[in-house]
């Protein structure tokens, strides 16, 4: 009943996957939308959209939305909210992400005294270790726990630490930004609505 007339060809779903038909001003015009009509205080909705924020810095991959609905309930957010912040993680910021996280991490293991026998590895054979990651967790080919064991001391416990350490900083960021720009609409609204108020009022009296 909601299929396509016309099913997309590969090409076309790997295109809009990476570049949204209607453009991504639409798309985050909509989330923006869908944010500001939550019900509930901002501070709840600002951290539930700070929680999936959080949430996309973490390298586990195909978890993001386990993980932001987590944080959510643990620092009492909006869950939906929490979903519609783990959009920050798509095709154009994951590799920004995954860099800083393992280009952070590393160089925490290795102030600690612990990262000296950890092989410096280039942006390609980084991107492949992250496509292996998402296979295995998203269960999409026979990724095995063998091939993902391989690169967990070398790639995996960088990225968690800097991960870890990036996802505080972006719940904080993403918590104020969202609090303020909620606060700033909802009082905008409310005096919009108390003008039309007052305009509805005016008009009334002078029909009588």
């Amino acid at each position: 009943m909601f299929r396509r007339r016309t099913p997309l060809t590969k090409i076309n779903q790997i295109r809009s996957f990476i570049w949204p038909e209607r453009g991504f001003r639409r798309l985050f015009a909509y989330f923006f939308q869908r944010i500001v009509r939550m019900p509930g205080t901002s501070a709840s909705i600002a951290a539930g959209m700070a929680s999936g924020v959080a949430a996309s810095f973490t390298p586990f991959v195909g978890l993001h939305l386990l993980i932001a609905g987590l944080l959510a309930i643990l620092f009492r957010g909006n869950v939906l909210a929490s979903a519609i912040g783990t959009f920050f993680g798509n095709p154009w910021t994951f590799l920004f992400i995954w860099v800083s996280d393992y280009r952070l991490g590393l160089w925490l293991l290795q102030q600690s005294g612990y990262g000296e026998q950890l092989v410096v590895l280039s942006f390609q054979q980084l991107t492949e270790v992250m496509t292996t990651v998402i296979k295995f967790f998203t269960f999409s080919t026979d990724v095995d726990w063998q091939q993902m064991t391989m690169s967990l001391e070398q790639v995996f416990l960088p990225m968690a630490i800097g991960g870890m350490v990036l996802a505080v900083v972006a719940w904080l960021v993403a918590f104020v930004l969202t609090f303020y720009s909620l606060e700033v609409w909802r009082a905008h609204r409310a005096k919009r609505m108390a003008q039309a108020s007052l305009a509805a009022k005016s008009r009334k009296k002078n029909t009588l």
